[in-house]
C-alpha cells in the first residue's frame, strides 16, 4: 500500500516551531485529578494508555505536578521511555520528566497529526542521539525541539491522520476482541474450578516427566542443533516458544524426550507455575516437569486450567520453600484439576480461543507493519 504522496508543497520545520511542551501544573492531592501516569503505564509503540494509577493511593512525591488533558501527547524523556508516545483520553497528572505536548496553532499543525510525527523512526533516532547521561540517560525538551521534519499542508495532514488513526483504531479493536474472548473462556474455566465435583489429581489422568540437562562437559551432546532443549524462559503464552538452545541427538538420548503436546510446567523459582504446550518434541532442563499422555485438545485444556488464576493457586498450594520455591514432581501429580468425563464443550471453547486469538494477533501484527510502512513513507525520506 502506498499513499502516493506529492511532497512538493511540504514545508520543513523544527518541532519546537510548531508545538510546545505544556507547563500547566496541578496538585494531585487536591482531588482535581483521579489518575496519574508514570513511564511504566505507557507501552512502547502504542498510542493508547491502557493503565494508570490512583493519586489517592500512593505518595507521588514533588515530581508529579504536570497536568495533562485529553488529546495532548505524552512523551517520556528518559532513555527507557523514548519510544513511548501516548495520546491522553482523560485528565490526569504525570511527572515533570514526561513531556505534555500540543500544537501551537491547529491552523499550522493538527493535533491529531502530531502523535505520528513523534512515533516515526527518524524522530526516535534523533531523540536517542540527543540523549545524555550514563546512569539514566535523558533528553531535554530543548533537544527534541530542534528535530526537523517535513510538514504537509493542513488538508493532507488530515487525510494522512485519518488513515493512520483508522489503522490504529482497528488494531485496538482487535486487541479488545482478544481480551473479550479470553475473558469469556476464563469465566467458564472459573465455573469448573468452583464446582465441588469433577476434580481429579493430575496423576490420575496423565503421566509426568522431569527434565534433565545433558552434561555440559560432554561436547558431543552440544555439538549440533538436532533437538530443542527447553528452559522456563521459553514458557510464555499457551505454547512453548522456540528453544534458544538445542542439543545433538546423542544429547537428547541422555535426557528424557518430551513428545508433542506435552504440557511443560516450570517447577522452581520465580517462574514456578508457568505452563505451556510443547509442539516440537525435545528435552527440558530439570526446572521443568512435563505432563504427558494427553491428546492435543486435552493438553491445551490442561494448560488453560493450570494457567487460570485458580490453577496457579492450586499449584502454589503444593509448593515447598527452602532456599527457593519448588514444586516436586510427586506434589505436582497430586494437584486436583477440574476434569469432567464429558470435556467436549470446554475443549472446544479453549480451541476456539486459541485459534481466534492467533488469527487476531497475526492481523494486529500486520496492522503494526502497515503503520510502520506508512510512517516510513511519510517521514522517512528527504524532501
Amino acid at each position: 500500500m502506498s499513499l502516493e504522496l506529492d511532497k512538493s508543497a511540504w514545508k520543513r520545520v523544527k518541532l519546537g516551531e510548531v508545538v510546545a511542551a505544556s507547563k500547566e501544573k496541578v496538585d494531585p492531592s487536591d482531588g482535581s485529578v483521579d489518575r496519574f501516569i508514570a513511564g511504566e503505564h505507557m507501552d512502547t509503540d502504542d498510542l493508547k494508555i491502557h493503565r494508570w494509577g490512583d493519586p489517592s493511593e500512593v505518595d507521588l512525591g514533588p515530581a508529579f505536578h504536570r497536568r495533562f488533558r485529553p488529546g495532548q501527547v505524552l512523551y517520556g524523556s528518559r532513555r527507557t521511555y523514548l519510544r513511548k508516545v501516548a495520546v491522553a483520553d482523560f485528565h490526569g497528572v504525570c511527572a515533570n520528566t514526561t513531556f505534555v505536548v500540543e500544537t501551537n496553532d491547529p491552523r499550522v499543525l493538527l493535533q491529531e497529526f502530531l502523535p505520528f510525527v513523534m512515533t516515526s523512526e527518524p524522530f526516535h533516532a534523533f531523540a536517542i542521539a540527543e540523549s545524555k547521561g550514563s546512569v539514566n540517560p535523558y533528553v531535554n525538551w530543548s533537544d527534541i525541539a530542534r528535530y526537523e521534519f517535513a510538514l504537509p499542508p493542513l488538508d493532507e495532514q488530515k487525510r494522512i491522520a485519518d488513515l493512520l488513526w483508522a489503522v490504529e483504531h482497528h488494531r485496538l479493536q482487535l486487541e479488545s476482541s482478544t481480551k473479550s474472548i479470553a475473558e469469556a473462556v476464563d469465566a467458564h474455566l472459573r465455573e469448573l474450578w468452583e464446582s465441588e465435583t469433577g476434580k481429579h489429581a493430575i496423576g490420575d489422568v496423565a503421566d509426568s516427566v522431569t527434565g534433565t540437562t545433558p552434561s555440559k562437559s560432554n561436547l558431543a551432546y552440544w555439538s549440533s542443533r538436532d533437538v530443542p532443549f527447553y528452559t522456563p524462559s521459553e514458557i510464555n503464552g499457551d505454547t512453548v516458544g522456540a528453544a534458544r538452545q538445542r542439543v545433538s541427538a546423542a544429547g537428547a538420548s541422555a535426557g528424557r524426550l518430551l513428545p508433542e503436546f506435552a504440557v511443560a510446567i516450570a517447577c522452581i523459582g520465580g517462574d514456578l507455575g508457568k505452563s505451556a504446550v510443547i509442539r516440537e518434541p525435545g528435552i527440558s532442563n530439570q526446572q521443568i516437569t512435563s505432563i504427558v499422555g494427553l491428546t492435543s485438545d486435552d493438553a491445551y485444556l490442561m494448560q488453560s486450567l493450570l494457567a487460570h488464576p485458580r490453577g496457579r493457586l492450586a499449584l502454589e498450594a503444593r509448593e515447598t520453600t527452602t532456599v527457593v520455591r519448588k514444586l516436586n514432581k510427586s506434589d505436582l501429580m497430586k494437584v486436583k484439576v477440574p476434569w469432567p468425563e464429558d470435556r467436549r464443550v470446554v475443549r472446544q471453547l479453549v480451541k476456539h480461543r486459541r485459534e481466534t486469538v492467533a488469527a487476531i494477533t497475526q492481523e494486529a501484527l500486520s496492522l503494526r507493519a502497515l503503520l510502520s510502512t506508512l510512517l516510513s513513507e511519510i517521514f522517512g525520506g528527504e524532501l
